[in-house]
């Protein structure tokens, strides 16, 4: 009988596909995916299409196996209703059948407040504790804390950066939590998923990679952190600078997206150590899954961030799978998060008839569901009622990604983009191509509909605070 595999799953906050040298972007932001994509049982995914455009719905959805509409978390918008109880989790299953599960997390969008902990017998929310500095002398201890405080290379000066510069930290925390977790000397066969907390705006990367690319722009690594934290100023200062109408020069994106790339940079060094640690723990096979819970946008349909859309900017994501046999991907396939979640069950030998995506050793796969949930305008228009407002859906939507068109639908209204152009809609000019595309959304039997009421959300002060910062509360 063959040992039930180890499964490492990582995913990487913000990150979009073609900022990648996986996905053959020309700067080399990810050496140590490239490294590992070469190995023969490696398969890189292209494209992965993220169940959403922001982490709670996107992780629920790699959590579930199900799309939002089924999930519901997000679906309002705001995250202001846990995970419905009925859905249950490939964590849950998974430790019915006797593996542990670890989830280590920088965010209160993936955890207990949102329900996204189900299943998990191990939960670390990456925060600061003593014993993070045991086992090291008095001067390296010193080192740690100095490099903590000056990682946006100057001296810490108050409370609030320093809050904000250990967060910045928690790259590391991750790297060292999972490895001591790791090593708990359980013979169990484990599943472990890692967020690995960069690259969410604002983008100032730690000193070590501040300077990676910064060489290839017109100013300084400070001068663009400086223009970074003033461009990313929370929830409300993002949604104005978006409804006045972005003003950047292009030497001012040049600048934000050199930063983006080296917290991506940064992302796959944390990524690589996960790996190399997970390698280590026993001699059971490894099965290790990376991809992006979803990406940013730049100025494309006058957005930054991840806001308002089903853009691929947001939702095409890095894709690399190790340890899975018989991989179909191909210029006529097409992956889902949810077929990851899917394929995971499968090798694991858990129930998968629940999880509605498609194992990705099938190649019947051509489409992908992305799902976006109510967008509140009024927060948009508030700052300039000029916002113009038409171009967006309101209620939630479903977007059908294949590899040459992007259909949108809801109630409302369709939309149909000919790849890679998602500014003109083409629909009027392709009825046959939206009837098909249409027809996929009946055929999953797509429902906003939920009779089932999620209990409430509730955030403490320390978890607002945090979200504050990440931009997502006012």
């Amino acid at each position: 009988m063959t040992a039930r595999p180890n499964v490492l799953w990582i995913s990487l906050e913000s990150v979009r596909a073609d900022h990648t040298s996986l996905h053959g972007y020309d700067r080399d932001t990810t050496p140590n995916l490239d490294r590992i994509s070469r190995r023969p049982d490696a398969t890189v995914l292209d494209p992965v299409v993220s169940g959403s455009m922001w982490t709670p719905a996107s992780t629920a959805s790699m959590l579930t196996g199900t799309h939002m509409s089924t999930h519901q978390l997000g679906a309002d918008g705001k995250c202001e209703r846990k995970l419905l109880p009925s859905v249950e989790t490939l964590p849950e299953r998974l430790s019915e059948q006797g593996y542990r599960t670890g989830l280590f997390t920088p965010t209160y969008y993936i955890g207990p407040e949102t329900g996204l902990d189900r299943g998990f017998d191990h939960v670390d929310d990456l925060s600061i504790r003593q014993e993070d500095f045991f086992g090291y002398d008095a001067a390296t201890r010193d080192r740690i804390v100095s490099a903590l405080r000056c990682v946006r290379g100057r001296p810490t000066t108050d409370i609030a950066t320093l809050k904000e510069e250990i967060t910045r930290g928690k790259n590391y925390l991750l790297e060292r939590r999972f490895d001591r977790w790791g090593h708990d000397g359980s013979t169990a066969p484990f599943f472990a998923y890692a967020h690995v907390p960069s690259p969410h705006h604002p983008y100032n990367p730690v000193t070590k990679f501040r300077d990676v690319f910064t060489d290839e722009i017109g100013m300084s690594a400070a001068e663009a952190a400086e223009l970074s934290e003033s461009v990313y100023t929370g929830t409300d200062g993002i949604r104005r600078r978006m409804a006045r109408g972005l003003d950047l020069s292009d030497s001012e994106w040049e600048a934000i997206t050199a930063l983006y790339d080296a917290e991506i940079r940064y992302a796959d060094s944390t990524a690589g150590e996960l790996i190399s640690t997970a390698a280590s723990l026993s001699r059971r096979p490894l099965v290790i899954v990376v991809t992006g819970d979803h990406g940013d946008l730049f100025g494309e349909l006058g957005l930054i961030g991840h806001n308002l859309v089903l853009h691929d900017g947001l939702t095409h994501v890095p894709g690399l799978v190790v340890g899975i046999d018989d991989v179909v991907d191909d210029s006529e396939t097409v992956t889902q998060h949810i077929d990851l979640t899917r394929t995971v069950g499968a090798v694991t030998g858990v129930p998968t008839e629940e999880f509605e995506g498609r194992d990705i050793r099938s190649a019947q796969r051509p489409y992908a569901i992305s799902q976006r949930g109510v967008a509140h305008l009024d927060e948009y228009t508030k700052h300039d009622e000029r916002f113009d407002t038409s171009r967006f859906f309101e209620a939630p939507f479903t977007a059908v990604r294949t590899p040459d068109w992007k259909y949108l639908e809801n109630d409302e209204r369709a939309v149909l983009h000919d790849l890679p152009d998602e500014r003109t809609d083409v629909l009027d000019g392709h009825p046959a191509v939206a009837d098909e595309l249409s027809g996929y959304i009946d055929a999953e039997g797509i429902d906003w509909g939920a009779e089932e009421r999620a209990e409430s959300v509730e955030f403490s002060e320390q978890a607002r605070d945090q979200l504050r910062d990440l931009g997502y509360l006012a």
